[in-house]
């Protein structure tokens, strides 16, 4: 299942299962990151992998137990935003608008 990415609003709202690189902002835009919350994490030992828009990994993380949640402060700027793995749950991107 592809990702679904909604940019409408703050936060960037990132849903389904990705297992190749998914663009969800492009490499052309700069993006300031506040903090990501990955959300619904349906099962332990799944992964998430963000990262730039040149394959600079940004965040990786791993859920420790079923149903778990991670908040992950980053604070930087990047130009563009691909995810390479996110086996479940939804993923905020909060930036400043």
């Amino acid at each position: 299942m592809a990702l679904t990415v909604d940019k409408n609003g703050n936060p960037i709202v990132v849903t389904g299962t990705a297992t190749s690189a998914e663009v969800v902002i492009p490499a052309t835009q700069l993006i300031y990151i506040k903090f990501m919350y990955w959300y619904n994490i349906t099962t332990s030992g799944h992964l998430l992998n963000v990262t730039d828009g040149t394959g600079r990994i940004i965040a990786p993380s791993k859920c420790s137990k079923d149903g778990d949640y991670e908040i992950i402060p980053v604070m930087s700027s990047f130009r563009g935003i691909k995810i390479d793995n996110m086996d479940s749950g939804t993923l905020y991107i909060y930036h400043p608008g």
